[in-house]
């Protein structure tokens, strides 16, 4: 499987999302800041976009450990950067496995 960079993925996905249909899909473990662990079922969207942080978005710990995105229904979703596993980009979305060492 092709593999990726954890930054160049995060960059890649919001210079994708700067085009009008510019979309992409990701592979992540949410993670529950309430009960303060990651599930270990992972999950995949597609149509998603980069997004700002929300002005009512507070977080515990440094906002650049976070990636704010909307998925294909416009909903507003954040998940933590380091738990993103795959990705994938137009014009193939083939899943690339991201790697952040």
């Amino acid at each position: 499987m092709e593999t990726i960079n954890g930054l160049d993925a995060i960059r890649l996905a919001q210079e994708v999302s700067k085009v009008p249909d510019g979309c992409f899909t990701i592979a992540f473990y949410p993670y529950n800041r309430t009960k303060g662990q990651a599930s270990d079922k992972l999950t995949t969207r597609e149509g998603c976009k980069t997004r700002a942080q929300l002005p009512q978005e507070v977080f515990a710990v440094g906002s650049d450990n976070y990636f704010c995105f909307q998925d294909t229904d416009e909903n507003p979703k954040t998940c933590y950067r380091i738990l993103w596993r795959f990705v994938a980009f137009p014009p193939d979305f083939k899943m690339r496995k991201i790697n952040w060492l």
